[in-house]
């Protein structure tokens, strides 16, 4: 539809019918975009910047699909689905302004992405995505008090001896204020995942996912960033024996509704060996707080760990296992008892020695246990 030059309030690419303005919704995992939908059951994600459309683009798929991750990867762009971009949008004056400025001369940059299921997904995702506008939907502040607030408390730096004291003394809600002040805490966190210093690295592993964690609805951009940060890291084969795979395992583990569907990523590392120990660490984990984020997940394909030749797989399989309190693996896990191969890992507090067979006991106790709902 041609326009002119001069502004006009944004419609639908779709259905052509008049947008309300973006409303932050929760859960936000890959930055502070606000969301909104049509009724004619498009969505939108507001990019500020204009220049970080990829993610938005994905919040987007991710919204319109309810936040269910299995499902939005599996579609066919054009068959399941189509997407559209409307350039130069003030969300203030909730117009879009053809020539990029405004009347006061303020650049406009922002865009919105959109995306429309086709008729036989929507209907499976339609209602989740009305609710979510109803239900988590908040009054809108503007960009420029949501930059003076967080600039009037962004007022000092901290060093990285700082910080690493913090991490080696577990002080989460410290580091967390810390971060919100200091956006590059989180990076000088991660830098401790290449220690020397083995019992740092770990104490950095569980700090940052839970400083993650506990970040993650204030200020979603950075952990957001971190995430894939660390995701790239986890593919990298020099880097998959510092932490990666296991810090993004301690985020789920910190925030599983927001982040649980990273778990599928961290399955698809099963199949190289360097990296299954922190794989089936990262489970047993995230199986620990919330088996049934691991249940959901394909985590079967793990079963075939238990007769690895490694005493540390094996080992470390037979411990997710008990975390998860899989009652699947019990007989081959109880056939484990006598197995004397001993293995050193991390346990959440502190670094031991276990024989496999000591971990196959304590796993049998687990599943056969009560099991805590």
């Amino acid at each position: 539809m041609a326009r002119g030059k001069s502004a006009y309030e944004p419609i639908c690419p779709f259905c052509y019918s008049p947008i309300d303005r973006p409303k932050k919704v929760e859960p936000r995992r890959f930055g502070d975009f606000d969301c909104g939908a049509c009724e004619c059951g498009a969505v939108y994600v507001h990019d500020v910047t204009g220049h970080n459309l990829g993610a938005a683009w994905v919040e987007a798929l991710g919204f319109a699909c309810n936040d269910d991750w299995d499902l939005a990867w599996s579609l066919t762009p054009g068959d399941d689905y189509q997407d559209a971009f409307l350039e130069n949008y003030d969300i203030e004056s909730h117009l879009v302004q053809p020539t990029g400025l405004t009347k006061d001369e303020k650049v406009v940059k922002a865009a919105l992405v959109f995306i429309r299921m086709a008729k036989d997904v929507r209907e499976v995702t339609h209602e989740g995505v009305r609710e979510k506008m109803e239900l988590f939907s908040e009054p809108r502040i503007s960009a420029e008090e949501k930059d003076k607030a967080y600039f009037e408390r962004r007022s000092r730096r901290y060093s990285k001896q700082q910080v690493m004291a913090l991490v080696q003394d577990g002080e989460v809600e410290k580091i967390r204020a810390m971060a919100l002040e200091d956006p590059l805490v989180l990076r000088k966190i991660q830098r401790l995942l290449y220690s020397t210093d083995e019992m740092l690295m770990w104490k950095a592993i569980t700090t940052l996912g839970a400083v993650a964690g506990a970040l993650a609805t204030d200020r979603p951009s950075l952990v957001g960033d971190l995430v894939r940060r660390l995701l790239l890291a986890s593919g990298d084969s020099a880097a998959t024996n510092w932490g990666s795979i296991e810090t993004i395992g301690e985020i789920i583990r910190a925030q599983p509704k927001i982040y649980g569907s990273f778990l599928r990523h961290i399955l698809g590392f099963i199949n190289d060996p360097p990296s299954r120990p922190a794989v089936l660490w990262a489970i047993g984990r995230i199986g620990a707080l919330h088996p049934r984020v691991v249940r959901s997940s394909e985590f079967f394909v793990l079963f075939a760990l238990l007769k690895n030749p490694e005493p540390k797989i094996r080992g470390l399989a037979v411990w997710a296992f008990g975390c998860v309190k899989a009652k699947e693996a019990l007989k081959a896990i109880q056939g484990m008892i006598d197995d004397t191969e001993e293995l050193r890992f991390f346990d959440g507090q502190s670094i031991i020695y276990k024989t496999v067979g000591e971990l196959a006991s304590e796993a049998v106790e687990r599943i056969e246990g009560p099991i805590s709902h």
